[in-house]
């Protein structure tokens, strides 16, 4: 149901807005296009809806009719969203977005609904959130048709996960749809399928009855909703055979990632455990795929890029290996995920023999997807970015047409080498994280001078910092004291706790602080920062594989984890300080291990 509305609610503001300048001209030519336009959209012919959409923005511009060009613009987004082309789409809307802001056009809700959709589209929701929230600070109060597209969109994507939130999002949609009986029968099918995952079956009777009478009241409305309220409402009442079948119906009003949550839900209100789980690893692996599809795509827009650059041929030559890197890294990462599916799925076929630990099983699934999902969505992101500005000034140094003095050169050389080290740096995370971690591998036989290691962490920091926050470096030891242990070890921990700080601090100052414990067994290394600080429900979290407590900085999660593994390892913790309120407070403990200088 969810994308069918969306595009709906965009598709009428499209249609409204030609609806009026037919009204206002006679142009038979223009009337045929139109029509071809709308019988085009919904079909699979690619490459005629194109050509027609470039008309129709093409006749648009010549009326001056700015809006209606991007919404014609933005239904070609969505088209190929529809079509399994998400990464194209993103990259329509990015393209759209850079043109509005050139043009001085302010409409960005659309843009970022769209975004939202197609993220939606793929089970991404926590980006489908994001840009739906970016969507609605655009709207202006009195926008009531966007506000009804927006409303519907958040009340849709909060409906298993956050019903209670979904349900607050549904009734200002509906206050706003009352006087419309196509959005307001829309609004009540919403209403039921709320009511259905949150089990209230009482309301949801009452929504069902609402919803007759008011398709009985009026008969001019279409069909929408019909089949998906007859099929919540088989499985309300005990028909779990019918609801079944009704979801087999391909013109139910459902994507395939929405059919499967049904299915879930519906095995799980017959009790049976184990078809719910088997329905879970379905949505598992039909979300991975998408997703897949987006690396794949993304792994060809850059063999794409290898091919036009006009580098020369040092500079290709370089950036070739920087992109196979890449690419190998994508893959690595999909493998990754296949290992990690396989091992999961092995471990579930033990627990099936018992019906109460099938229903632990389901919760693990869905949690292992929920992890698997975090890494792939920020997998690409965190590659391309740095790999975009590599090209970008890259292409710029070698161009003969553009002229830049020494300053500016350096400064683009100084860019390329810090993305550089940056994609470095998540390739060597990724392989660290890929390893097996062993005490072998974190052999404790080094004489590690404490202080000078410290120094030479905290240099690096300073570098990165660029003179952003005050950073410091406080010591209780002489600069003679050693002790025993791993000193690329520790130095790990230090750089990913720092960076850590750093990058969740906007103002402020960011200090390492290291002496020995009272009983002169242990050293403690201290960071404190003046940053956004770690939530109290979260600060075990932060050491999960994957786990961010901002989903949009950069990283994937790993830093935190490994560094307690290694802490571990060396026979020392890595813990927060939940006393700790003006920031963030970690502190690693290492055993001194040998003799004190």
């Amino acid at each position: 149901m969810r994308n069918l509305i969306a595009i709906l609610l965009f598709f009428c503001g499209v249609s409204a807005t030609y609806a009026q300048s037919l009204s206002e001209q006679k142009d038979s030519a223009f009337q045929k296009l139109y029509r071809e336009y709308l019988m085009l959209y919904s079909s699979d012919k690619e490459q005629e809806f194109l050509e027609a959409s470039k008309e129709m923005r093409a006749y648009s511009l010549k009326f001056g009719n700015r809006v209606a060009y991007y919404k014609i613009w933005l239904n070609e987004v969505l088209f190929d969203a529809e079509h399994n082309k998400s990464f194209r789409a993103i990259e329509k809307a990015n393209r759209m977005l850079e043109d509005m802001k050139n043009n001085g056009e302010p409409h960005y809700d659309m843009v970022y609904a769209a975004l939202g959709t197609i993220y939606e589209s793929r089970g991404n929701y926590r980006m489908a959130d994001h840009y739906y929230n970016d969507a609605l600070k655009m709207i202006e109060p009195k926008d009531t048709g966007s506000l009804i597209s927006i409303y519907s969109r958040l009340a849709s994507l909060k409906t298993i996960r956050e019903p209670q939130k979904a349900w607050e999002w549904n009734e200002r949609f509906g206050a706003l749809a009352i006087n419309s009986p196509h959005y307001y029968k829309v609004y009540l099918a919403l209403k039921g399928e709320i009511c259905f995952f949150s089990n209230d079956k009482e309301q949801f009777l009452k929504t069902y009855n609402d919803f007759g009478a008011y398709i009985t009241e009026h008969p001019n409305t279409d069909d929408f909703g019909v089949s998906t309220m007859q099929t919540l409402h088989a499985a309300f009442t005990g028909q779990y055979d019918k609801a079944l079948k009704l979801l087999d119906n391909e013109s139910l009003e459902f994507n395939e990632i929405d059919r499967l949550d049904l299915r879930i839900k519906i095995y799980e209100l017959m009790g049976k455990y184990k078809e719910a789980l088997a329905e879970t690893d379905k949505r598992r692996e039909l979300r991975d795929s998408l997703n897949s599809d987006m690396l794949f795509d993304n792994i060809n827009s850059l063999y794409t890029e290898m091919g036009v650059a006009k580098l020369n041929e040092k500079t290709a030559r370089e950036r070739e290996i920087w992109l196979a890197a890449v690419i190998a890294l994508l893959l690595a990462a999909l493998g990754l995920l296949i290992s990690r599916g396989v091992i999961r799925h092995r471990y579930q076929k033990r627990i099936l023999k018992q019906n109460e630990e099938l229903e632990i099983a389901l919760d693990e699934a869905k949690e292992s997807d929920r992890m698997k999902s975090s890494f792939i969505e920020h997998v690409s992101h965190e590659i391309r970015t740095p790999l975009n500005i590599i090209t970008g000034y890259a292409q710029i140094i070698t161009a003969p047409d553009y002229e830049l003095d020494e300053e500016q050169r350096d400064q683009m050389l100084q860019s390329i080498a810090q993305n550089t080290t940056a994609i470095t740096n998540i390739v060597n995370d990724l392989l660290e994280i890929a390893q097996d971690e062993s005490k072998e591998r974190y052999r404790r036989d080094d004489t590690v001078a404490v202080n000078a290691l410290c120094r030479k962490v905290m240099g690096e920091m300073k570098q990165k910092n660029n003179g952003r926050l005050r950073l410091s470096f406080q010591t209780g030891l002489s600069d003679d004291f050693t002790m025993q242990s791993n000193q690329s070890g520790i130095e790990k921990i230090l750089y990913h706790v720092l960076d850590n700080a750093l990058k969740f601090t906007e103002q402020g100052s960011v200090e390492l602080y290291v002496h020995e414990t009272p009983d002169h067994g242990n050293v403690r290394f201290v960071v404190t920062d003046t940053g956004v600080g770690i939530p109290e429900d979260q600060q075990e979290k932060v050491f999960e594989r994957f786990y961010k407590v901002d989903t949009f900085k950069q990283g994937f999660g790993l830093g935190l984890p490994m560094s307690r593994k290694i802490a571990l390892l060396l026979g020392g913790a890595l813990a927060v300080d939940k006393l700790y309120e003006d920031g963030a407070r970690l502190v690693l403990i290492l055993p001194i291990g040998g003799s004190k200088s």
